[in-house]
């Protein structure tokens, strides 16, 4: 009964522990293609978020700015009307 010592015994433990542990990492419900797919979602997620996020805001100056009939919100609307140069502007072309 050489192979029952406790010795014996402890190293078969670990070793089924690490054939379960490598067995779930490669076919188990949350495993490295599922930990990968994860953050790229969660990556992508944020990014949405943060251009969602700073389209909110702009609508949110542009609403305010037009409620307030601020002349800098006027002016962009009368350019986006009529795009042709007016009398006095200065167009700067930035390479």
């Amino acid at each position: 009964m050489k192979y029952l010592k406790a010795n014996s015994l402890i190293n078969f433990f670990f070793i089924f522990v690490l054939i379960y542990l490598i067995y779930h990492a490669v076919y188990g419900r949350f495993n490295f293609g599922n930990y990968l797919i994860y953050k790229f979602e969660e990556k992508m997620y944020k990014n949405l978020q943060s251009k969602l996020d700073q389209k909110m805001n702009d609508i949110d100056v542009d609403l305010n700015s037009s409620y307030y009939k601020k002349d800098d919100y006027i002016d962009e609307i009368t350019k986006q009307n009529d795009p042709n140069m007016h009398y006095g502007e200065t167009i700067i072309k930035l390479d």
